[in-house]
């Protein structure tokens, strides 16, 4: 996966940027909408979604000239962690956000996983915990 916007960060080529929020015109859609900035990292990576399909794209930009555009999927915290955690690792992660007995080795591997990509443990156990509490109260 070489980019995804999760709760207002996005995740681009292994690595977790916070978005400078933004408005403001943000590019036409292939489906012929209105496109809406989100927001920035430093001056070279926008976010924008479409107004009428919600389609949201990233703009790269070298020395402020436009180099590439292209979708990226909007994904849960939950959701995330499972493309890039193991099985093992995750189930860790969640048996320790729940007070339950957890495999320590699988639980440190994933949290170096998460420190690599400039990741905090807290926010993640956080967004999960919100996460978690929306999945059980959903019929």
């Amino acid at each position: 996966m070489r980019a995804c916007l999760i709760d207002g960060k996005i995740f681009f080529e292994g690595r977790m940027y916070d978005l400078e929020p933004s408005s403001g015109f943000g590019g036409f859609c292939e489906c012929g909408g209105l496109m809406n900035q989100m927001g920035w990292v430093g001056m070279w990576l926008m976010v924008s979604e479409c107004e009428s399909c919600w389609r949201v794209e990233v703009f790269l930009y070298k020395d402020f000239r436009f180099v590439e555009r292209f979708e990226i999927p909007c994904l849960s915290m939950r959701e995330f962690l499972m493309e890039i955690l193991t099985p093992s690792e995750f189930d860790a992660l969640i048996k320790r956000l729940n007070g339950k007995r957890y495999n320590y080795s699988m639980f440190s591997r994933a949290k170096k996983k998460i420190d690599e990509i400039n990741l905090n443990l807290d926010d993640v156990i956080k967004s999960l915990s919100i996460d978690l509490s929306k999945a059980s109260h959903s019929p």
